[in-house]
């Protein structure tokens, strides 16, 4: 089986190698990476055999045109090692609307007719192929969290939560981030880059160097297989 996961970014991207990989005993392939940004691009793992390829797209916004340049190409496959068994789409609920309008920009680009009720569940993605013939792929999109908006760095907090130290740390990075936000009317204005600032402030504290392996070794210090926070609504990831 082989499966392709698209993410925003490169924080989702190492949360779901580590769930998969401590989770879920994945094992890590090998990276690509971008050598002008040094941006975390991409991650391959395997299992039994089994394939997953995890893809950063650089912002929600980017993923719908990530996802066009997968169904050129499995358009043109001619041959079945070509192809993806599975395609996951992980977003997050930044606000209301933003499921919604993340699957019209979907829809557009893939000429698909995909609604809101399909998110977190399982659907039949129909390809045409010249060679192969009609192609049924699953296509499963993953709004984290599911019943309230927010983002991943929110959960991923909650999951570092692991002492008082870092319970406070998290705390004063919320509260001042949160205060900056609401002084002011130039930055932070969206309730999506909130939850990353404070993200980012918490980590800035914990590696101060922008190094996205820095950031790995920092989140593979906790027990993934384990973390109360971590069992609810990430079972999608084991594949």
């Amino acid at each position: 089986m082989k499966t392709i996961i698209f993410c925003e970014g490169t924080t989702d991207l190492l949360m779901i190698q580590f769930v998969l990989q401590y989770k879920y005993d994945w094992k890590y392939q090998g990276f690509v990476e971008n050598s002008v940004s040094n941006r975390l691009l991409k991650r391959t793992l395997e299992k039994e055999g089994n394939i997953v390829e995890i893809c950063s797209c650089g912002g929600m916004t980017n993923i719908p045109n990530e996802v066009f340049k997968l169904k050129d190409k499995l358009e043109l496959a001619t041959k079945s090692e070509e192809l993806y068994d599975k395609v996951i789409i992980m977003i997050d609920h930044d606000t209301i609307d933003s499921n919604r309008e993340f699957l019209e920009k979907l829809n557009e680009k893939l000429t698909t007719q995909f609604e809101e009720e399909h998110i977190n569940s399982d659907i039949n993605w129909l390809i045409d192929n010249n060679i192969l013939g009609c192609l049924q792929i699953k296509l499963f999109v993953k709004c984290i969290p599911e019943g309230e908006t927010g983002a991943i760095e929110t959960i991923l907090l909650e999951a570092l939560g692991t002492d008082d130290i870092e319970k406070e740390l998290i705390l004063n990075s919320k509260e001042f981030i949160e205060k900056i936000a609401v002084k002011q009317n130039r930055y932070l204005q969206k309730k999506s880059r909130v939850c990353k600032a404070v993200f980012n402030t918490y980590f800035a504290i914990r590696t101060p160097e922008e190094k996205y392996d820095e950031r790995a070794r920092v989140l593979k210090a906790y027990n993934w297989k384990e973390n109360a926070v971590l069992n609810q609504g990430f079972d999608f990831l084991n594949i």
